[in-house]
Formats: C-alpha cells, structure tokens, sequence
C-alpha cells in the first residue's frame, strides 16, 4: 500500500473513532450521523430515536424532518425513497461537494424543501427522487462552518 494512502486511512479510522466516541457517528451511516448533527446545531433538530419504520430523521418543533448530506467531489445527487413521510427535507451540502453553489465558503449549505417541492423539482425515478445541481439554483436557507469553540 502506498504510504499517503496508508497514512490517509489511519487518519481516516482514527477520526472515525473519536467522532464515535463524542456521539457524532452513531451508526454505519456516517454521512446521514453528521447531517443529523450539524442539523442539530443549525436548526435545533431533535434526532429520533431508535430506527425505521420512521422514515424521517427528526423533528424541528411539531415538523418530522428528513436530512440527507451530500459530500460527494464527482457530483451526485441526493437521494430519496418513497414514501416521502416528512414535512420538510434538509438537504446538507459538504465542504467537498461538486453540487455547492459558487463562491459560497461556508463548511456547509443548507437547503429546506417542502414534500411538494421535492415533487415539483426532484426527477422522479421507480423508487424515488434524485436532485442533481439544478435544485441548489436558488437561495440556500442557511449556512455553517466548522470551527472549534
């Protein structure tokens, strides 16, 4: 094994450990854990507990609240199965993500969408909705960056 890449895994496993032991990574879903988190810490999102059948992450007030996080560098698009049993969806946009709006620095981008407007401007497909760049083509809601208190 290449030495970078050998070093960059044990960067990798060692931060996967610390952020399980501080309750950030909570499952094998690291993405969807560190969506809910800094959903946490941006809107308030009281994270369910437990899992599925519940097909939402949270609840911001009374509002059930599905969050999905994009970090992918080659661009793909955020994914929904049906059915869409939740108030509003919190797609996260990573610092590494290729779907980030231009000249946007903030760590992360949040966008809020209605199951209607997830309808309206996600491409259905047999299982789902996919969103590709073209629903970050308006203002995000609201933004957060990483950074050590």
């Amino acid at each position: 094994m290449e030495r970078e890449v050998a070093s960059s895994l044990k960067q990798f496993f060692s931060v996967q450990k610390d952020l399980s032991e501080l309750g950030v990574i909570r499952s094998r879903d690291y993405l969807g854990d560190i969506g809910r988190y800094v959903c946490q810490l941006a809107y308030g999102l009281k994270v369910t507990k437990g899992r599925k059948p519940v097909v939402y992450d949270g609840k911001i007030g009374k509002s059930r609240v599905a969050v999905r996080l994009n970090n992918c560098p080659v661009g793909n698009p955020a994914r929904l199965t049906e059915p869409l049993d939740f108030d509003e969806l919190i797609v996260v946009l990573g610092p590494n993500c290729l779907l980030r709006p231009e000249g946007v620095a903030s760590d992360f981008i949040f966008y809020r969408f209605t199951p209607e407007e997830v309808r309206k401007r996600f491409r259905k497909t047999k299982s789902g909705y996919v969103g590709g760049g073209n629903i970050f083509d308006r203002a995000y809601d609201k933004v957060l960056n990483i950074r050590a208190d």
